[in-house]
């Protein structure tokens, strides 16, 4: 009771003490959760909240690494493949993929630097070397027209923050490197053993070279031309080398790197750079717009095969580059005779009064000779009227003739991978780009269809159609609307700028704009309810219409030749596709029916329909 009494008066003590003193603080009020700050999302959460890599997510979690990517004490590069570069690999490979954990989980820790956040600036000082990923493979790191690649997956977007490291985003996935597999073979008894390399296997033995790339006590890298890659030099040229055996070695030498094994994530590093052969040719090695490694202009179809004094590479191209093919006696006019299939070109180059200049025995001429089927193109009016206009029959003709220089197949493909893809013709200047495609090397719209037809003053390479030089830009005074509002046939797209309010941004003189401006018969090809929602969406109008504007650079059509599979970047912030198929310029899938209409402020280039599936960034 005594204890009881005691505690009481301490108690009421204190309510005392607290009704008397004024400056008592109470308690905080608990805070509301919803008032909380969000805690740093992790690299999973940032790639769960973007919506562009689902299949991204839908691996990791099959891989099993989702605790992985997930881990906030973790310190993790990420190489993020979107659902379009996923799609890329094609639906049953993906399926095939998510089937395979062990697989699977392989490709994705080659995506993964561990315990290191490397930033943009690092991932470029990086460039030139290899970098270990994750699952103990490296991939080799390059950069290209201020972009940064992986072995040959482009970084589209860079330096994603999370809580446990950074992102960076890539549009292809990256497969790991076969592991290299053990041979008891040296390089020469591989070749001798596959048919594809019988032709290459012959011009070893009469070189005398098969002994060398048959030791055992030097390592080498070998570039290995198939047999297609002769054939397509023509089989004059392949019995003229074969008969001319200084020639042949030098050639040869040049497909040969001594001292070293360069294994094709090495090469992928030193993409921008040149590699030093045997024979002294400093081979440009290069990733292609294509996403193909090529090396001296010939595209590497083969990588990493093993041998026990080295690797070999097949390429689909003979590199004959500085070491030159055998001279036949003929004149340039002489071989475009004798072919038989340049009758109109031959009756051309006689009205221009150019067969003098192409029989000339001290000049050196690359020539790109359209066929006659070429020129009947044209159509017989167009062709008439050209034939009864010798400056400009001149004009055209030399547009195909790449003066004081001999290029080769290989070295042209070369410039077309590089950065410097655009050349200049003996017309008067104009320019035109080479770039390759699938089919193969292509000059402005004409594919190269026989290359390396030898003459004694310079190299044919037969094309598939006449290529008109580009329109000078003359003197011009009115600025992108205007000269659109003058052409009366886009009246449905100057509607949908003034209801997007775009008007002014593309009449503004200090801009220079390059504009793909579709006709009112490319807006018919859209329904009728549905280009009424489009316009009554203002947001979505601007974002269509700003897609099919390139800000700040006037892209000429030759430039746009050059950039021939590749994606450019539009005012929207998406991406367009260039490309160059059956002899048309494409955008986005779009053709180009008219281009080079130069303004005050930039050029337009009209296609024939809307672009409504452009790739967002």
């Amino acid at each position: 009771m005594r204890l009881l009494k005691r505690f009481s008066g301490l108690f009421f003590a204190c309510l005392a003490l607290t009704a008397c003193d004024t400056n008592f603080k109470k308690a905080p009020e608990p805070i509301p959760l919803a008032d909380l700050p969000a805690p740093t999302p992790t690299i999973l959460d940032v790639a769960t909240e973007a919506g562009s890599f689902t299949t991204l997510i839908a691996a990791i979690d099959a891989a099993g690494l989702t605790s992985t990517i997930d881990d906030r004490a973790a310190t993790l590069t990420v190489f993020a493949p979107t659902d379009a570069a996923f799609a890329l690999l094609g639906e049953a490979a993906i399926t095939d993929l998510l089937a395979d954990p062990e697989t699977l989980s392989d490709i994705l820790l080659y995506h993964v630097i561990s315990d290191a956040a490397l930033d943009s600036a690092s991932a470029i000082d990086a460039v030139g070397t290899t970098v270990e990923m994750a699952n103990g493979d490296r991939v080799g790191v390059s950069a290209k027209n201020d972009s940064l690649f992986l072995n040959l997956s482009k970084v589209t977007a860079t330096d994603i923050e999370a809580v446990n490291g950074v992102i960076h985003v890539i549009d292809a996935v990256l497969i790991p490197p076969a592991d290299a597999t053990p041979s008891e073979n040296t390089i020469v008894n591989i070749a001798a053993a596959d048919e594809r390399f019988t032709t290459l296997v012959a011009a070893l033995g009469a070189t005398g070279l098969d002994t060398v790339l048959a030791s055992e006590t030097d390592t080498f890298t070998v570039f290995a031309p198939t047999n297609d890659a002769f054939e397509a030099m023509g089989t004059a040229n392949v019995a003229a080398l074969l008969a001319d055996l200084d020639n042949l070695t030098a050639i040869l030498q040049q497909h040969v790197i001594a001292g070293t094994a360069v294994d094709a994530v090495s090469a992928y590093a030193l993409s921008g750079n040149a590699a030093t052969t045997v024979g002294g040719a400093d081979l440009p090695i290069s990733i292609s717009s294509k996403r193909e490694l090529r090396v001296g202009g010939a595209k590497v179809v083969i990588a990493d095969i093993y041998a026990s004094n080295g690797i070999i590479h097949v390429i689909d191209t003979v590199l004959v580059g500085a070491a030159g093919l055998p001279t036949p006696p003929l004149n340039l006019a002489e071989v475009a005779s004798a072919a038989g299939s340049f009758e109109t070109l031959l009756a051309a180059l006689s009205v221009a009064d150019l067969v003098g200049a192409l029989t000339d025995a001290g000049k050196s001429y690359t020539v790109f000779a359209p066929t006659d089927e070429a020129f009947e193109k044209l159509g017989a009016d167009v062709l008439t009227g050209l034939l009864a206009d010798p400056e400009r029959l001149a004009d055209i003709l030399l547009y195909h003739v790449y003066a004081d220089a001999v290029v080769l197949a290989d070295t042209a493909s070369a410039i077309a991978a590089s950065d410097q893809s655009i050349i200049e013709m003996a017309n008067a200047g104009d320019r035109a780009a080479l770039s390759l495609t699938d089919a193969g090397l292509t000059v402005n719209l004409a594919s190269i269809t026989n290359a390396n037809v030898m003459a004694s003053n310079g190299v044919i390479h037969v094309i598939d159609n006449v290529m008109l030089p580009p329109t000078p830009q003359g003197e011009v005074t009115a600025n992108i609307v205007d000269t659109a509002v003058a052409a009366g046939t886009f009246t449905t797209l100057l509607t949908a700028l003034e209801t997007a309010g775009l008007v002014d941004a593309l009449s503004d003189p200090n801009s220079a704009l390059t504009v793909f401006a579709p006709t009112d018969a490319a807006f018919d090809l859209i329904d009728a309810d549905q280009l009424s929602a489009l316009l009554a969406d203002t947001e979505a109008l601007t974002s269509l219409l700003t897609t099919h504007v390139i800000a700040g650079s006037a892209v000429d059509s030759v430039t746009a030749y050059s950039l021939n599979g590749t994606d450019v970047e539009t005012l929207s912030g998406n991406t367009v596709g260039i490309s160059i198929e059956n002899g048309k310029l494409l955008i986005q899938g779009a053709t180009v029916i008219s281009s080079d209409i130069y303004t005050t402020n930039g050029i337009i280039h009209v296609i024939d329909r809307v672009i409504t599936d452009a790739e967002s960034e």
